[in-house]
């Protein structure tokens, strides 16, 4: 007769599909359990791709944010804002350290925004190369809190600090630890002399906007215009600076230099200083002379002499200059191609010149810029919606 015996606890039970009903309800080895949280039942990924055990656990036990891989996590990270990402480094030690990965912090956009000066060392401490702070504003901390920064090198290259609210020291402290800064937009700030002896240490500086700013030194600022022998595009509009800065401005002959802006000299920009510096700058492509009230005629003759390549040449509201210079010069200029003529005022002798312009030099585009982009860092570049534009590259909101 068949007789049925009680089994051996050291026997194992299978099933017809030979999974081992004995070890389904065993607990995880100890190995597979996350150290982080050792009794709160969440599991590493070798725990839950076991095929063995995977029917042991249920899907709310498993922590997807610890079992996704880092890049994953980066790329969730990447569409967070600046104040979320602080308090996402605040989770645990590990999201600490993915939050100072580079690939995060290489485009930082803080238009419009306000930031302490120690955290925003902190933010650009972790590889920032383009940064905007365009019409922000930066809130000054106890010097302290500065002191674990103060040997720091940054690795910005692009820098936008237009109508911002920033300190003289702090833009300074930025300045002197950015060695490798190629555009710095400046734009309508208080510009003390170490910003400018900052700025002239960099030779590889290709793109300055001091547009409108306040109390700029003329020795500063020749010494820039002498030491960084790789700028191409320079804004001094609206800057106030003197007659004698600008004759002293390049010493030596920069073959680099493609755009001017020296545009609002009303009374400083003579025919001397025009002649001086198209001399020293035979390359230039664009310039700007707008609001100089004392230039005539004899400043375009030198222009076309010194610079036959000129492609686009700006001189609204310059009231000595007579239909007749214009039509000259543009005559003489083979590469022209635009020209900004903006009068003060719509009267039968801008309709004269336009007319004319248009009659003999039909190519030729007058008037299609309302101002001047001259190291400025908007262009035209195509970017989605809530974008920035730093020159050529495009930052995320």
């Amino acid at each position: 007769s068949t007789q049925t015996h009680a089994q051996s606890p050291n026997e194992q039970s299978t099933s017809e599909d030979g999974f081992d009903e004995t070890r389904e309800n065993l607990p995880p080895p100890a190995c597979f359990v996350s150290p982080k949280t050792p009794k709160s039942g969440i599991y590493h990924a070798e725990w839950i791709s076991s095929p063995f055990w995977r029917q042991s656990i249920s899907d709310d036990q498993i922590n997807r944010w610890e079992t996704s891989a880092d890049e994953i996590v980066l790329k969730i990270f990447s569409y967070l804002n600046l104040e979320d990402l602080f308090r996402c480094a605040l989770v645990c030690r590990h999201w600490y350290e993915l939050l100072h990965d580079r690939q995060l912090w290489e485009r930082v956009n803080l238009t419009q925004r306000t930031i302490p000066f120690d955290r925003l060392l902190s933010v650009l401490g972790c590889g920032s190369k383009y940064l905007s702070l365009m019409c922000g504003d930066v809130k000054d901390v106890p010097a302290a809190s500065l002191r674990k920064y103060h040997r720091e090198k940054l690795e910005l290259e692009y820098i936008d600090f237009g109508l911002c609210n920033i300190k003289p020291f702090q833009l300074t402290c930025l300045l002197e630890h950015s060695p490798q800064l190629r555009k710095v937009n400046l734009e309508a700030l208080a510009i003390t002399g170490p910003v400018l002896r900052a700025l002239a240490r960099y030779s590889n500086l290709e793109v300055l906007n001091l547009a409108m700013c306040q109390n700029v030194n003329g020795t500063q600022l020749v010494a820039v215009t002498k030491h960084c022998i790789n700028l191409k595009e320079l804004n001094l509009a609206w800057c106030h600076v003197t007659e004698c800065t600008f004759k002293k401005m390049f010493p030596k002959r920069v073959d680099s230099m493609l755009k001017l802006n020296i545009s609002g000299g009303r009374d400083t920009v003579t025919c001397g200083v025009i002649d001086r510096l198209t001399a020293k700058l035979p390359n230039l492509i664009s310039l700007d002379i707008s609001d100089c009230f004392r230039l005539d005629g004899s400043a375009l003759d030198d222009i076309a002499l010194h610079c036959p390549r000129l492609e686009e040449l700006c001189c609204s509201r310059v009231y000595e200059l007579t239909t007749v210079d214009v039509l000259t010069f543009t005559a003489k200029m083979k590469h022209l191609s635009r020209i900004n003529s903006f009068p003060s005022i719509v009267n039968e002798r801008f309709q004269e010149l336009r007319r004319d312009l248009k009659q003999r030099f039909p190519a030729l585009l007058l008037n299609s810029k309302e101002s001047s982009d001259i190291a400025r860092p908007c262009t035209e570049l195509k970017v989605p919606k809530g974008y920035s534009i730093l020159w050529d590259i495009a930052l995320p909101p």
